[in-house]
């Protein structure tokens, strides 16, 4: 669904993004997602990557230009956009000395879910034998699925997730891309922040290539599925 065929505004939006730094890893850099899209963000600087999720987690605040959720400005008010946004990276923004069961009561009492609720999850996902874990004791995949579970609760309809898929195996890639078009379908708005050109297009339905923090080509899924992936990644991705 594009946004000229239903006449509505997009979900996120960037503008003139600049990161104020000696070197910049992103440099005017605009994007638009519209409701019911995948935009999948390729880029081989990880700095890059991770300077775009901690912007839009509030952890990143040094930029110039023009980050919105729902139309509301990032800077501006922050708190009304934390509400209508998700932020999943695999490398994550939470201590890895902490307690899951610690970060699951946070969770629940920051998002003021019902205790039915959570108990249904927490009988769906077998939390109990991971409650007392420190999170990074627990396996990678397992940890995710929580974290795609919570987020589900959270019932916003922008997200920005960054290489959820990275490393793991082949039957949590399917389950992710199911969850990808099931978001999609929903009308959410997705952005994926990645190295894996060969992914993209299973997820996106438009993808950018980013180089030296400069969005340089913008492509439709479809027509890049026609394309050699390979010579898109050594032109755009390699850092040969």
């Amino acid at each position: 669904m594009r946004r000229e065929d239903v006449g509505c505004d997009p979900m996120i939006t960037i503008k003139d993004l600049t990161l104020v730094k000696k070197i910049p890893e992103i440099s005017r850099l605009n994007l638009h997602i519209d409701n019911g899209e995948a935009f999948v963000l390729l880029s081989s600087g990880e700095s890059a990557l991770k300077d775009l999720i901690n912007i839009f987690s509030g952890l990143e605040r040094d930029f110039k230009g023009t980050v919105e959720v729902d139309n509301v400005n990032i800077m501006s008010n922050w708190n009304k956009v934390n509400h209508q946004l998700v932020y999943l990276d695999s490398n994550g923004l939470w201590p890895r000395d902490m307690k899951a069961g610690h970060f699951m009561s946070f969770f629940k009492k920051t998002l003021n879910i019902s205790e039915d609720t959570f108990e249904e999850l927490y009988i769906k996902l077998n939390m109990e034998k991971i409650y007392r874990k420190r999170i990074g004791d627990i396996e990678a995949v397992e940890w995710r699925r929580i974290l795609f579970s919570l987020a589900r609760l959270k019932g916003s309809k922008n997200y920005v997730i960054r290489d959820f898929v990275k490393g793991m195996p082949l039957d949590y890639n399917l389950e992710f891309k199911k969850n990808i078009r099931r978001l999609k379908k929903d009308g959410c708005s997705i952005l994926y922040l990645s190295d894996d050109v060969f992914l993209a297009p299973e997820i996106g339905d438009r993808i950018g290539f980013m180089k030296k923090g400069k969005l340089l080509l913008e492509l439709k899924a479809a027509k890049m599925k026609n394309l050699s992936l390979k010579e898109l990644y050594f032109q755009f991705l390699s850092e040969r």
